[in-house]
């Protein structure tokens, strides 16, 4: 219960300042990276961390690729579809305990436009 309270915090908050800009980006979790399988709104995705640099697929309703950089618990990327050759850019925030992910995407250089998106990490 107090999980959940927590969560929807995280949730109103990250994606509460979608409308005026990137949030603000909060130490990563100890222990946490971005690697790894992730099931998410728009269906799986699979990201692997070099550093800073983050990249990754993702296949469900569109296929195509992210890539990107991050800052603390804030991955900024820039998506791909495969097919249609669409492309924009987005963001995802780390929840604290580095389980879930919660952000949105844009068409070209927007971050907002899209819709949002959220993740949480999957079994391998």
């Amino acid at each position: 219960m107090v999980r959940s309270f927590f969560w929807s915090v995280f949730l109103v908050v990250a994606l509460g300042s979608c409308s005026t800009g990137l949030p603000s980006p909060a130490p990563l979790p100890t222990g946490a990276t971005y690697e790894g399988l992730w099931d998410t709104n728009w269906g799986q995705m699979r990201l692997a961390q070099r550093g800073s640099h983050v990249h990754g697929t993702y296949k469900g309703f569109r296929n195509g690729s992210v890539s990107g950089d991050v800052d603390g618990n804030l991955f900024i990327f820039r998506w791909t579809q495969l097919e249609s050759r669409q492309w924009g850019r987005g963001y995802l925030q780390m929840s604290p305990d580095g389980a879930r992910m919660a952000g949105s995407w844009g068409y070209r250089k927007d971050y907002g436009n899209g819709g949002k998106w959220w993740a949480t990490r999957a079994a391998e």
